[in-house]
């Protein structure tokens, strides 16, 4: 499980990747606004299945040996609910901001992969 700065890497290098690839969404309309909105998404949801270890390390409420487990949950309930709700973006649902959605499931998706693949080190590396 990376740090933080791994994690913001891969937040802004799925807001570069969501931003070419939807071209088309972007250039059309309010062109900084869905930017914005791309980047937050990006960014917030490479961060949000560690919310657990975030309380842990603004609170230390419980040990550290307590959270572990919580937090492998959180990474294992939300491997399903990210994929089953990016199948159903891509392919069931009609939204109007659908690729800055997309991109966001991608997000959670990429920052789980990364905490199994990738050992621990420190929290921000």
């Amino acid at each position: 499980m990376p740090g933080a700065i791994p994690h913001l890497i891969a937040g802004i290098s799925m807001f570069i990747i969501g931003r070419y690839y939807f071209k088309n969404y972007f250039d059309k309309g309010d062109k900084s606004k869905k930017l914005f909105l791309l980047a937050g998404v990006c960014i917030s949801f490479s961060f949000m299945p560690d919310f657990v270890l975030i309380i842990y390390y603004i609170t230390n409420i419980l040990p550290f040996d307590t959270m572990c487990p919580y937090h492998t949950l959180v990474h294992l309930l939300f491997i399903p609910i990210a994929i089953v709700f990016l199948f159903s973006l891509a392919y069931l649902v009609e939204l109007k901001r659908k690729p800055i959605w997309i991109m966001g499931m991608w997000s959670i998706l990429l920052h789980v992969t990364m905490d199994f693949i990738i050992p621990d080190t420190s929290i921000w590396i």
